[in-house]
């Protein structure tokens, strides 16, 4: 299975109330949307200290973030790595878990 239809697949019980093609829209508009045979991502500037209410509205300028969440991800993540060179002030990525728990990860460049 591609890394889309993985990501696809498992949105819906990750974000059963918002709609996979709103969330792919809003990802489009605000942040960045990697989809290759490698790896599926949906990512977007936002603020750490914003990142305890991380919601499908909430975005930030690359000049003015400081982290980057991570909406929804399948298959190689290093290629995450391979992409925060666009928002050189992150130091954060930020993640929900499927527990519903945010977590962050120190970004190391």
């Amino acid at each position: 299975m591609s890394p889309y239809l993985l990501a696809h697949s498992l949105y819906q019980s990750q974000h059963p109330d918002i709609p996979w093609t709103d969330a792919l829209d809003f990802h489009l508009q605000h942040g960045t949307v990697i989809s290759t045979p490698e790896v599926f991502l949906m990512l977007r500037p936002v603020r750490f200290a914003d990142a305890d209410v991380v919601h499908l509205s909430l975005t930030a300028t690359p000049g003015n973030c400081d982290a980057l969440h991570l909406w929804m991800a399948a298959g190689n993540l290093r290629a995450l790595l391979r992409e925060s060179h666009r928002f050189p002030m992150a130091k954060w990525i930020t993640f929900t878990r499927r527990d519903g728990r945010m977590r962050r990860w120190r970004l190391e460049k």
